[in-house]
């Protein structure tokens, strides 16, 4: 969870849903990965958001698998 403002977090009711403290934007996100022959291979990757942005990044290439025919 990345938060603009605080890292405190409130918990509703519902036991579901976490707010910030202060009410400050924030997001959370995941990767999916799997293990394919013993290395980890991302399944989901924010490669399509980089380039909308116009941002370069590296940070997913530690976890690409090579694909060889």
């Amino acid at each position: 969870m990345i938060n603009m403002g605080t890292r405190r977090i409130k918990q509703l009711r519902d036991g579901w849903t976490i707010l910030t403290a202060d009410g400050k934007p924030s997001a959370h996100f995941e990767h999916d990965v799997a293990l394919v022959e013993g290395k980890p291979e991302l399944l989901s990757t924010f490669r399509y958001i980089y380039d909308a942005l116009g941002i370069s990044s590296n940070e997913e290439d530690e976890f690409k698998v090579s694909k060889t025919a």
